[in-house]
């Protein structure tokens, strides 16, 4: 009996978004991005970049529910902080490109449910941070994604 599918679902959810994205889509914060990376999606971090001298980063939220006394069968509901980031030369330009990264995602898991859940979807956007950077603006847009999964 497994004690919850959260792995298996932050990891249907970054299979689903690297095959219908044209852009990168990372299992949780990254050290340091690619030179010349100016889009991507971070799946399972509440922050897109690892930072040693901070704490670590929360990657998901469950909670279950047991469907009678004595049943194996439990209903999970589970919440998955992401981030989207845009770089571009203005502000203006990379919340656009984080904002399109967060409206691809929930296009395509509302067009590719994954197998390990009865939905994957967009619940929220929570943050919109934008500072400015040399050569530019760096916006994240950190948005959470719920699923539903049934574990017997």
């Amino acid at each position: 009996m497994k004690a919850t599918a959260v792995g298996d679902v932050i990891t249907a959810v970054v299979a689903a978004l690297k095959g219908d994205v044209s852009y990168s889509v990372f299992d949780g914060p990254i050290a340091n991005p690619k030179r010349g990376e100016y889009k991507f999606l971070v799946i399972g971090g509440e922050e897109p970049f690892i930072d040693e001298a901070e704490l670590p980063v929360s990657a998901a939220h469950m909670s279950q529910t047991w469907k009678g006394l004595g049943q194996p069968a439990r209903d999970e509901e589970l919440v998955i902080p992401c981030c989207a980031v845009g770089k571009a030369a203005s502000v203006s330009l990379a919340r656009g490109m984080a904002l399109a990264a967060v409206q691809d995602a929930f296009d395509n898991l509302g067009l590719h449910p994954t197998a390990e859940t009865y939905n994957a979807l967009i619940n929220e956007v929570v943050a919109l941070e934008s500072r400015n950077v040399p050569g530019g603006a760096v916006v994240i847009a950190k948005f959470t994604i719920m699923a539903s999964a049934r574990l017997i």
